[in-house]
């Protein structure tokens, strides 16, 4: 707690203090209380200034310089901190912790108030529901190692999901990809990994003691037996909770390990690609996401973007989940019944962690209470279905058993609280007696006040007399200026109080012994209110883990009911899972790109795919705009659909399970980290050749095409041959050079296939049909016109290629003699030369020299230095 001790004589003591809490804040922006509003100074100020587009004043000085302050009201906060926290921002909130009063009483007249930083806000542990998109998770991450281990404990405390995932460092990314927290901390930087420092922590002792004691257990084999890397990244993350929330309980469930090989990989280059769950401008409109979300509660809508981030690898848990869906999908009136019971459920989880961090409102209780009587509600209607699916089953205890707390809650609450507890009025009449005393005492004052008001107007005369209240006086008596001489009479029973432009307030006896216990009867009621909504939170908190699991019921059949009315709305089918290296669709589509066609009143060409263990690699050809790309992305969209459970939106699928999957489709740059297209194109193409595997999925399109053609061609063939010999994963690669063709006659697991097109009197036409056989041409130049070339360019442009073409029938192209390469297992790698002086500097210790040796070292690597 900041108090103001013997400031220095430049310093006042508001000073002092503000100085010592911002100290305490470090880099976070603080919001100093004073009074109504939340002022920032200093740096604070012009940063808060220029990002919330408030005024910049100056208050005072501070060592002779005017001091830079801003100032946002407190009952607007929470708008604020949103936009500053959208910005990158995060926030320490100073709250007064007396009142004036109690600090004169305390200190003396000249007292300070005491101030103490009651919360830091980060992007990470927000609660608030003004604060947070409603549709997504808000995980905070934290990356933690022991050894050459690594692991992530990821937290979203505002529904109280708790994760444990142990990984390689090569799968830090990806995992971090499929949480896309908003907040990754970690003791050290991690390498290719945006962090900010954590609050310590990060150990493996540290963290056991932090698991302990937060869930009060002796014992962690009930976790799962948490590794050590698990241990410290959970410590990291709980010291992190607890310095960030101050006092506040952060909500948290017992923590799930997630084992790595449980769910798909997919790198966060393939999300981008495959616009999974955000667009590539990062909108969840035109996203995948977007595109299959028909749920009705936002609980729903979180689990579905968890689902699509992570997909599952294990068939038996991915039938349960599609045999849910089929028993909705296949009775519409089921169906159509269950999501009306669903939609009027609220976000029971969010209630619920705002309530146990302490920052809940009586309408939070409404929301449990309501929640959970829908719940029970929901549970019968599902009860009276026959053949109910396995999954279905074990879900439905959890959606009943809070009988007693939704009575209690339901007695005890009005039916719409106010969002603010310190205005009372949500507990319901006829729940506490004595409360409803206070309310009829207080009730019954302001009836005898609104009679005095009469009968004072009549011993007055004065007609415009009012009995009002404010903040200030409490209750007094007004009228206008030219009536007040009425009232000032000595004999006149009235005491005057105020004067002020054009009416003059007044006081009596009668008045303040009526007022008084309205006063107390009303700050008795408050109390007596507070009081319950004390006791009724308690009693929510205690049922924590209950209503958490009623929470994750709800969200799972939403997610259900969502994937078959998508499949119902989009004419999709069940898809057949099996281990065997295949993907078999017939008339697949890829949805998004079907949905806005059809706004365009045009219609998507389905296309079928057939890849297995003898021709697990299709090399497709054919021009620009032909549709390659889409037929590429809408294979994987289809594998990971029905991985998370869901009907696949073509008329059959085979799937063979992918355990990884990886998506190189489109040009893109980061020039933020000096990556031109065609470097990025490598990195991700290096890191499917190092990740991918047997069970993979790949779809690859243009490698090679950000260099010179030589270049590019050969880099495309090596890529080619490596897929094909090396890696042996499911792989679609489409390309424009014609040359790889040439590969269909060397390896035997590839096929060639090609998107149609014609041309028409001069114009080409695209089919966007995907047949055999290597496209006969590029159509580049068709396509060029497509896209409005001017005719001479187009002239001259066909007149080069004729020439070309001449000068490749007579040489045999930029592929002549690829023929006679040996295959590529059989290939031999030139030994690197030798460096001598490399060798001799990688043989030195220098911990283990004493001073003679490295002097007699150092002149060895000069006479290598010299001979070299």
């Amino acid at each position: 707690m900041a108090r103001a001790d013997d400031p220095s004589p430049k310093q006042t003591p508001m000073m002092a203090q503000y100085h010592r809490l911002k100290a305490e804040a470090g880099d976070a922006l603080l919001f100093y209380r004073m009074g109504d509003f939340f002022e920032l100074f200093f740096d604070d100020a012009k940063a808060a200034a220029a990002c919330l587009d408030i005024a910049l004043t100056k208050r005072g000085a501070d060592g002779g310089e005017p001091v830079p302050m801003c100032g946002v009201p407190v009952h607007a906060a929470e708008s604020y901190l949103a936009r500053l926290i959208r910005a990158g921002h995060r926030v320490a909130i100073a709250e007064q912790t007396e009142s004036p009063a109690e600090a004169r009483k305390a200190r003396g007249s000249k007292a300070l108030v005491e101030r103490a930083i009651v919360r830091l806000v980060t992007p990470g542990t927000l609660t608030e529901e003004t604060l947070l998109d409603s549709g997504s998770s808000n995980w905070l991450a934290a990356v933690g190692h022991a050894g050459g281990d690594w692991a992530i404990a990821a937290a979203d405390i505002s529904t109280g999901r708790f994760e444990l995932v142990a990984c390689g460092p090569g799968e830090l990314q990806a995992e971090l990809a499929r949480l896309s927290p908003a907040e990754t901390i970690a003791a050290d930087k991690v390498a290719g990994i945006a962090t900010s420092a954590g609050r310590g922590g990060f150990e493996s002792i540290a963290g056991e003691r932090a698991l302990k004691a937060k869930f009060g257990v002796s014992s962690l084999d009930g976790f799962g037996k948490p590794g050590r890397a698990e241990l410290a990244a959970a410590g990291g993350l709980l010291t992190y909770l607890e310095a960030t929330q101050k006092d506040a309980v952060a909500f948290l469930a017992a923590p799930r390990r997630i084992a790595r090989a449980s769910h798909m990989a997919i790198d966060s280059a393939t999300r981008d690609s495959l616009e999974i769950c955000r667009t590539q401008a990062g909108s969840a409109a035109g996203s995948l996401l977007g595109c299959i979300d028909r749920c009705s509660t936002a609980p729903g809508r979180r689990l579905l973007a968890a689902d699509l981030s992570a997909p599952l690898t294990d068939i038996r848990s991915i039938e349960s989940r599609l045999a849910l869906v089929q028993w909705l999908h296949e009775e519409p009136i089921r169906r159509a019944r269950v999501i009306e019971a669903l939609k009027a459920m609220p976000d029971v989880g969010r209630a619920l962690g705002r309530l146990v961090a302490g920052r809940g409102s009586p309408r939070d209780l409404a929301l449990l209470r309501d929640g959970l009587q829908a719940s029970a509600a929901l549970k019968a209607e599902l009860e009276s279905q026959s053949d109910r699916p396995d999954l279905l089953l074990s879900l439905l205890p959890d959606l009943g058993g809070h009988a007693a707390l939704t009575d209690r809650f339901a007695a005890a609450l009005v039916d719409s609280p106010a969002l603010d507890a310190s205005k009372g009025g949500y507990i319901a009449e006829g729940y506490d007696a004595a409360l409803d005393a206070l309310r009829a005492a207080s009730s019954d004052g302001r009836r005898a006040i609104a009679a005095l008001e009469a009968r004072y107007r009549h011993l007055t005369g004065v007609t415009t007399l009012r009995i009002r209240h404010n903040a200030v006086l409490g209750y007094h008596i007004e009228v206008s200026a030219k009536h007040a001489d009425r009232l000032m009479a000595p004999d006149s029973g009235f005491n005057h109080r105020q004067t002020l432009a054009g009416v003059v307030r007044f006081n009596s006896p009668d008045l303040h012994a009526e007022a008084s216990r309205v006063v107390e009867a009303g700050a008795h009621a408050l109390a007596a209110e507070a009081a319950h909504f004390e006791e009724l939170t308690a009693l929510a908190v205690a049922a924590a883990p209950r209503i958490a699991a009623t929470a994750d019921a709800i969200a799972r059949i939403d997610v259900a009911a969502s994937h078959a009315a998508r499949a119902a709305e989009g004419g999709w089918c069940l898809p057949h899972l099996t281990d065997q290296p295949c993907i078999e669709l017939e008339a697949a589509r890829h949805p998004v790109v079907e949905d806005a066609l059809r706004l365009e009143g045009e219609q998507f060409v389905a296309n079928d795919c057939a890849l297995g263990p003898d021709d697990r690699l299709w090399l497709i050809t054919g021009p620009n705009m032909g549709g390659k790309s889409t037929f590429l992305r809408q294979v994987a969209i289809a594998a990971l659909l029905a991985q998370t459970g869901s009907y696949v939106p073509a008329a059959r699928a085979k799937i063979g399970v992918v355990d990884r999957l990886f998506s190189r489709v489109g040009a893109a740059d980061n020039l933020a980290r000096g990556r031109s297209t065609f470097m990025v194109e490598m990195v991700e193409t290096a890191a499917i050749l190092a990740q991918a595997t047997p069970s993979s999925l790949v779809i690859l399109d243009e490698i090679g095409r950000g260099t010179s053609t030589y270049d590019g061609l050969a880099i495309a063939w090596a890529v080619v041959e490596a897929m094909h010999d090396e890696v042996r994963a499911r792989t679609l690669f489409a390309t424009h050079y014609h040359e790889l063709t040439r590969l269909a006659d060397r390896l035997e697991a590839l096929t060639l296939h090609h998107v149609r097109a014609r041309e028409w009197k001069g114009d080409l036409v695209l089919l966007h049909e995907v047949g055999e056989g290597p496209a006969d041409r590029s159509y580049g130049i068709a396509v060029a016109k497509l896209a409005g070339l001017p005719p001479l360019v187009l002239a001259r442009a066909k007149a080069v290629l004729a020439k070309l073409e001449a000068g490749r029938d007579a040489t045999g192209g930029i592929a002549a003699g690829l023929d006679d390469l040996p295959l590529f297992a059989n290939q031999q790698l030139e030994a690197p030369a030798s460096d001598p002086l490399a060798d001799a500097i990688a043989a030195i210790d220098p911990d283990s020299l004493t001073p003679r040796e490295a002097l007699e070292a150092l002149y060895a690597l000069k006479r290598l230095a010299a001979e070299g």
